[in-house]
């Protein structure tokens, strides 16, 4: 049996230098392949604004006028590369941010029996944030809830101030931030450089390769093309115990939107390096 050199000579990282091939590792014969895989994690914000139900009738019930488009922005808020072990081969997508469902037996705006038509459930409606209004400056003035102070105030406010907030989304609308992060893996192939992993579109955030509307979001590496290695020591002609390793190329990774560049990093591609065979000793 024989162990390689290369872990008490080089103080390297581990996929800086790769066995490559078929070999025996004690049990049984394995095969390797030099073999780097690039993570790419792209993060986006999404603003996305949504009218209120009641938006046509601001004007006349509240006096403001309420905007009446919906509309979704989005940008690239941020972008990252890294090495993953080949055993992570895949894809994810992960959605940050909270999502609330409730089951209301009768809906908020609903504020009025008797009410039938949209527009008279927009004056109820109205009428109760008028209504709150007059409530709490009742409570603050002491108008009205003498035995209501303290803790009990407080919380008597508080739930005037959620309801008007509620109230008044109907009519002006809701506007909700959330952070969607996509992550790609790359494999790199020699003589390749640029990977498409998807598009990017104003709007719309991450799109499929095929969908041609959007930027497209680009892996670039660009190897070094310079052998260093390190305190590796290649077997001289006449040495018969040796075994092939790869030294990985520090190559220069750019991850790119149209031409705008999202972020780069010098990383060891297995893939673009240089093979050596370097003399093993026996245990």
């Amino acid at each position: 049996m024989f162990s390689l050199l290369v872990c008490s000579m080089l103080p390297l990282a581990a996929q800086t230098v790769s066995r490559s091939g078929a070999y025996y590792d004690g049990e049984e014969t394995a095969i390797r392949r030099a073999e780097t895989v690039v993570g790419v994690t792209v993060e986006i914000g999404k603003r996305t604004f949504t009218p209120g139900i009641y938006a046509r009738y601001a004007q006349k019930y509240l006096g403001v006028r309420a905007s009446l488009a919906e509309r979704t922005e989005t940008a690239i808020v941020a972008a990252s590369l890294s090495l993953l072990p080949s055993k992570e081969y895949g894809a994810e997508r992960r959605f940050e941010g909270t999502e609330e469902a409730a089951i209301q037996t009768l809906p908020l705006n609903r504020v009025d029996n008797g009410a039938t038509t949209a527009e008279e459930q927009a004056s109820a409606t109205a009428a109760m944030i008028f209504s709150l209004r007059k409530h709490r400056m009742d409570l603050i003035t002491g108008e009205t809830g003498e035995n209501v102070f303290g803790a009990g105030l407080s919380a008597a406010l508080a739930e005037i101030e959620r309801l008007e907030k509620a109230y008044l989304a109907m009519f002006y609308g809701e506007e909700t931030v959330e952070t969607v992060s996509e992550s790609f893996h790359v494999i790199p192939v020699p003589g390749e450089k640029n990977y498409i992993l998807c598009r990017y579109r104003d709007g719309a955030g991450l799109l499929p390769v095929s969908d041609l509307s959007g930027e497209a979001v680009v892996l670039h590496i660009e190897p070094s093309g310079k052998t260093d290695l390190g305190g590796l020591v290649p077997a001289g002609e006449k040495e018969r115990n040796r075994v092939e390793v790869v030294v990985a190329d520090m190559s220069a990774c750019t991850l790119l939107c149209g031409a705008r560049e999202l972020v780069s990093a010098t990383l060891p591609i297995l893939q673009y390096g240089t093979r050596v065979d370097v003399a093993v000793a026996a245990r």
